[in-house]
């Protein structure tokens, strides 16, 4: 397959790309994408996708292309909202019949169980959720305004949100395991951490199997990092995360994990490589996940460290890392809350 990849779409903007490339590319470097200067413009690449604006006399010429149905569809819609939140004019060239976005599944709820006291369990079932099990660990939970629809898109493929995107609650999930069933769909479990005033919690405590839900996806972190030694630091909203990425290191990775939660019973039982320690920290102990990290001693080369947890230990834990002389590919440190002022 060419490098133009099997999905396609092509757009003009009404405005000269010497006036946008820079905001282009400042948006896409803030997310971690590469960028790439081309004798037209330049060139973004998303995933297995990628973006090319080229000028085009008083306009910008914009091709859009992926090898994958769904990244095709996160680029199309990311691309859509930046050009509307630049005020920019856009006329996509490809038309196409309505539908459901290619990144968006249909499920039905199988199962849920207090898995801990502080983590529910849910399963859910969908004819093509097998999907999940490549292209990233995560997936979004779609919750829209009473009564309204699923998201579908428009003649041009742009995902439309009854009632506006904004307002749509999306919050992100790790898809814990996936199952294939015999008739060729496929069930995700997925853990929920519990917390008063959570729009998730509370459907927690009235979802019944047979209910239907939407979720997009996947994306998010590719799987374990292949270096010999790993250092995993998570809170409770990490502890999904963490416990999938235990699962999937190799049997000879060396290391440790550390785990806070609030309640001695929200220790599990993990799978993970025999050489590596795994620690539960309780809060209120005195302990920090960002203080642990500080304590800790890494090796000098072949190493990883995951970090995960509320926005500002992240911001603290970024700095720390590169502090130890560690470049930005050994390690992750993700954002997963933030704490309210005072």
């Amino acid at each position: 397959m060419s490098d133009a990849g099997r999905y396609q779409a092509r757009a003009t903007l009404g405005v000269p790309s010497v006036r946008i490339a820079a905001a282009f590319r400042q948006f896409a470097e803030t997310r971690g994408l590469a960028v790439e200067n081309t004798p037209e413009g330049l060139t973004i690449r998303v995933g297995p996708g990628r973006v090319t604006l080229a000028a085009d006399r008083a306009n910008t010429r914009l091709h859009l292309s992926s090898s994958d149905a769904v990244n095709m569809q996160l680029i199309r819609d990311t691309i859509a909202a930046r050009v509307s939140d630049m005020g920019l004019p856009i006329t996509w060239q490809d038309k196409r019949e309505p539908g459901h976005p290619a990144n968006m599944s249909l499920a039905v709820v199988t199962a849920v169980r207090q898995l801990t006291p502080s983590f529910v369990r849910v399963v859910i079932e969908g004819p093509d959720l097998a999907r999940f099990s490549t292209g990233g660990l995560h997936f979004r939970l779609l919750f829209g305004p009473d009564g309204a629809d699923w998201p579908t898109t428009d003649e041009v493929g742009v995902t439309q949100w009854p009632g506006g995107a904004e307002a749509w609650h999306r919050p992100v999930y790790t898809a814990r395991e996936i199952r294939t069933c015999p008739d060729g769909s496929a069930q995700i479990d997925f853990d929920v951490f519990l917390h008063e005033g959570g729009r998730v919690t509370d459907w927690t405590r009235k979802v019944a199997p047979g209910d239907k839900i939407a979720l997009t996806g996947p994306g998010g972190g590719q799987g374990p990092n292949r270096a010999a030694h790993h250092l995993l630091i998570g809170d409770e909203t990490a502890v999904p995360v963490i416990a999938r990425i235990l699962a999937e290191l190799p049997d000879d990775v060396q290391g440790q994990a550390v785990l806070f939660v609030p309640d001695p019973g929200d220790r599990q039982e993990l799978a993970k490589p025999a050489g590596l320690q795994l620690d539960w920290v309780m809060r209120g102990t005195g302990f920090s996940p960002l203080g642990s990290l500080k304590k800790h001693t890494l090796p000098p080369d072949d190493r990883f460290v995951f970090f995960a947890g509320e926005r500002f230990d992240v911001f603290s834990a970024r700095d720390h890392l590169l502090s130890l002389g560690l470049r930005k590919s050994e390690f992750h440190a993700s954002t997963y809350w933030t704490a309210k002022p005072g």
